[in-house]
């Protein structure tokens, strides 16, 4: 199973901040996976596979 991520390790990797991650799993651009009402979590994998079919998408 891969590691789950919190929003500022993921934000880390994307080099992005963690209340852009936040507000990209609000609305959508990337999955999350909730935990609980207040937690949630990333799939770094499928999140890269998102932004890389939204890049190409655009592109």
């Amino acid at each position: 199973m891969t590691e789950l991520l919190t929003a500022a390790q993921l934000a880390e990797r994307l080099k992005v901040r963690p209340s852009t991650v936040r507000e990209w799993a609000k609305t959508g651009r990337i999955p999350e996976i909730r935990i609980s009402a207040k937690v949630r979590r990333f799939d770094p994998a499928e999140v890269d596979a998102v932004l890389r079919r939204q890049a190409v998408s655009r592109g």
